[in-house]
């Protein structure tokens, strides 16, 4: 039986497993494994990098990005796609912003591919493609579009609210005046006009306002009627990146008016679409103006960029087509949609450290052969790039409106700005203008001259004799 204390020990190892002598182990025998006994660990990371190396085709199981057209578009060029509202599209690749390589799933052209404007469809289901979505419509143009002739009483479309950021407005149709509600949203992220009533979604509030008035001035009827097709970024993907296409490609069918300059006429582009066409009376190409005139002309813009580089705006678009030329030459820099104002002021205008430098916001749009290297590398924009622009603009004056790299697409441009290339001397060109125009294109944004001495030296040139000019080519 034992002692006392050796049962009561037994009696406690039996009980707690914890207290028992852990046996020797005995050394591990090396053993051959068999076949079964293997696992094999699958390294995801590297068979899906053997897959992207051999792409395979789309499973018709996986989900594909499906659009529907919100308008109808005629095909303008062999490799376009026409479409008609409503028809569905399958993307295949966005080769470009604004133009995107589709396949039509229903419609006109139903298992046909091709390109098609970007800011024509929307995807399937998204709130975009509802109908009654006028997403950036202000109050007063809401009003107009829902009294315009085609809709009736009931006619209604969902906008922006103005007043209240984030937040939605109901447009109706009364008889002839348009009544508007504000729809406010939860912290749920429900929807709701009145709070007795909530909705998930706001096609479920349009649906239920559709079958009931419930406090509405009318019921739902009909989406108000869009008024026309957006504008297309160029008149087809094939010509978006040029900016001069062949003459021939243009018909013109009749003239529309004329004026001081030229005329205006109704043209046909590729015999597909209607464009305005504007010709310039011969004589007027330049043919009063003199070396003298044009420097003058120079002086002016750099005078009006003078003033706002001391009020410490940049434009971001100087160029000759932003320029307005009146009686006498009297020349005036416009278009300031692109411009900026700078709220602090320094003596450096090219310090990173300072408020000079305009960052611009991803998927803006800038005309390359207009900007600066650094304005393109990085979307900073200064008063220096803006120089930069002056540089380019003057070619355009001096040359009687001519392309900047006329024979170089906008890839080819920024390619070759790498290397150090800048245009050579137009025809006619005096030596001391191509040499401000080359100052303008200085590789560092510091070393460009500032407007306001642009300005000084354009003035003194043109105040000198016309005998006194010569031509940079002969050099």
């Amino acid at each position: 039986m034992g002692t006392v204390s050796e049962r009561i020990v037994s009696c406690c190892t039996s009980t707690f497993p914890c207290l028992r002598q852990k046996q020797p182990e005995e050394p591990p025998v090396k053993q051959n494994p068999k076949k079964e006994d293997i696992v094999v660990f699958q390294n995801k990371h590297a068979l899906e990098q053997m897959i992207s190396e051999h792409p395979q085709p789309v499973s018709q199981s996986k989900t594909v990005s499906q659009f529907v057209a919100l308008f109808d578009y005629s095909k303008r060029t062999a490799e376009d796609l026409s479409f008609h509202t409503g028809d569905k599209l399958q993307l295949l690749q966005k080769y470009d912003t604004d133009w995107w390589f589709v396949k039509a799933l229903t419609g006109v052209s139903a298992n046909k591919e091709g390109y098609v404007p970007a800011n024509y469809i929307a995807t399937v289901e998204s709130l975009d493609a509802e109908p009654w979505y006028f997403a950036d419509t202000k109050r007063l143009d809401a009003e107009k579009l829902l009294q315009a002739e085609g809709n009736k009483h009931g006619a209604f479309l969902i906008r922006h609210c103005e007043s209240q950021a984030g937040e939605l407005s109901l447009s109706v149709l009364d008889g002839g005046n348009v009544k508007h509600y504000k729809i406010r949203r939860e912290d749920n992220g429900h929807y709701y006009i009145s709070k007795s009533r909530h909705f998930p979604t706001l096609k479920e509030l349009v649906e239920h306002y559709s079958k009931q008035e419930d406090g509405l001035c009318v019921r739902l009827r009909q989406p108000c009627k869009k008024a026309e097709a957006p504008q297309t970024h160029g008149l087809s993907y094939s010509t978006v990146d040029q900016w001069e296409i062949p003459r021939s490609s243009i018909r013109l069918l009749r003239k529309l008016g004329a004026g001081k300059f030229g005329e205006v006429h109704e043209g046909l582009w590729n015999n597909t679409t209607s464009v305005a066409v504007k010709t310039l009376k011969p004589e007027d190409r330049g043919a009063r103006l003199r070396v003298p005139d044009q420097i003058e002309m120079a002086a002016q813009v750099a005078a009006g960029m003078a003033y706002l580089e001391l009020q410490n705006y940049i434009h971001r678009d100087l160029a000759a087509r932003n320029v307005l030329v009146g009686e006498n030459n009297v020349c005036k820099v416009a278009d300031f949609g692109l411009a900026r104002v700078f709220n602090r002021e320094n003596n450096n205008c090219y310090n990173e450290d300072e408020e000079n430098i305009y960052e611009a916001t991803e998927g803006t749009y800038f005309l390359v052969k207009w900007t600066a290297p650094e304005a393109i590398r990085e979307n900073k924009f200064t008063i220096k790039s803006d120089v930069w622009s002056f540089g380019i603009l003057l070619y355009e004056i001096m040359t009687f409106g001519q392309m900047p790299y006329p024979t170089l697409t906008n890839a080819q441009v920024v390619v070759k700005l790498g290397t150090g290339y800048r245009m050579s001397c137009p025809p006619l060109c005096p030596k001391m203008i191509y040499d401000i125009m080359v100052e303008c294109w200085k590789e560092t944004p510091a070393e460009r001259p500032t407007f306001e001495t642009l300005q000084w030296k354009l003035e003194e040139y043109s105040d000198l004799d016309v005998s006194s000019y010569d031509d940079a080519n002969r050099y």
